[in-house]
């Protein structure tokens, strides 16, 4: 979608979410006598919003501004979706008899807040302070000798997770001792000029083989060329629409689709997956779960990322609609099987509802 449209699309629908749960939470009976401090409340939450996606087009926010209208936009969603259901419930609530009504309203009213609150704490938590370790124990045809994987993917290295971050990720990778680390895109918001140490932690990754990435949509929008050359300095194999043989198989990465978008650094399937050895298994690396509509045959096992498992429920819907596949391992015919995983980091609103941050680690044998 164009800037042109997106922008004040989007701003048009956060307007009409924050004028809804304005409404909604004005008649509400515990804070109705709160309602000129609401206003100002809604008011500062759209200009904060208003503010981020104007400067999608215009000169970056600066980093306190950013995240504060980064928050706003989670705190907009997630309480409009706190509050539909009970609004559902109030319709039916209004059908009962007048005695009861203001009872059920009274406790529908508290239910509001209380969910709201708890929406945000466990989404909260989720985010910062609960990656966890994901394992897949996958057989594969053909494969000789098992094969041990760390993946991460999504990390979005930026305004809200830095070097720390990635450098407790490493951490827990080596903990893991794996034959090789495979990156599935998305690992920074940031430009090769702005992105400073913020990645010195993977010079730190103890694996057999080495670490291996594939770039995904966020790289695009910060300077693709710049960042590829930055990740090759730090001894990241970049797989760039092309394959090499590593421990029994055929490991392939493509560019992802945004390069069709972009109209450069496009995906290349057939070129990635011309010069693999037809003895061995082939593992794809590609960032969106849709490029797989352009893969002209199948791999043993395609790796990939993108949807943040949805990030926060129930935007998990839309996502699926998007996407196809959202979170897991899926079992696409009788060759060929896929893992999609919800990310290391996260992106926006730093909550998550519904999924966490992974590292996947996967245990392969042959079947």
């Amino acid at each position: 979608m164009s800037p042109y449209i997106f922008i004040p699309l989007s701003m048009l629908i956060f307007l009409g979410m924050n004028l809804y749960n304005y409404k909604s939470l004005k008649n509400n009976l515990i804070l109705s006598k709160f309602k000129w401090t609401l206003r100002i409340v809604f008011i500062l939450i759209f200009l904060f919003e208003a503010a981020y996606f104007i400067a999608i087009k215009s000169s970056p926010l600066p980093p306190m501004i950013y995240q504060i209208s980064i928050i706003c936009i989670g705190v907009s969603f997630m309480l409009f979706c706190t509050i539909i259901p009970f609004q559902i419930a109030l319709f039916f609530i209004n059908k009962l008899k007048r005695n009861n009504q203001k009872i059920a309203k009274f406790i529908v009213d508290i239910c509001i807040i209380l969910g709201f609150i708890l929406y945000i704490i466990v989404g909260a938590y989720n985010a910062n302070f609960n990656t966890i370790i994901t394992n897949y124990d996958i057989k594969i045809k053909n494969l000789k000798t098992p094969l041990n994987l760390a993946i991460i993917t999504d990390v979005h290295i930026g305004e809200f997770f830095q070097k720390e971050y990635m450098a407790s990720l490493v951490d827990r990778i080596n903990l893991l001792k794996p034959d090789a680390l495979l990156i599935v895109g998305d690992l920074v918001d940031l430009s090769s000029d702005e992105i400073g140490d913020f990645l010195d932690p993977l010079k730190d990754v103890n694996s057999k083989f080495g670490t291996f990435m594939v770039v995904g949509n966020h790289e695009y929008y910060h300077g693709i060329d710049g960042l590829i050359n930055k990740f090759k300095e730090l001894g990241i194999k970049v797989l760039e629409n092309q394959s090499l043989e590593i421990a029994g198989v055929n490991l392939a990465g493509v560019y992802d689709i945004t390069g069709f978008k972009m109209g450069k650094f496009e995906p290349d399937f057939i070129k990635a997956l011309k010069y693999t050895n037809p003895n061995l298994p082939t593992i794809l690396l590609t960032h969106q779960p849709r490029s797989l509509q352009y893969l002209h045959k199948d791999v043993d096992l395609a790796i990939l990322g993108h949807t943040h498992g949805g990030q926060i429920f129930p935007f998990s819907f839309l996502v699926w609609l998007n996407q196809k596949y959202i979170y897991g391992l899926y079992k696409i015919n009788e060759n060929m099987q896929i893992v999609v995983s919800s990310g290391a980091g996260l992106w926006g609103p730093p909550f998550r509802v519904g999924t966490n941050s992974e590292i996947v680690y996967l245990k392969l044998k042959g079947e």
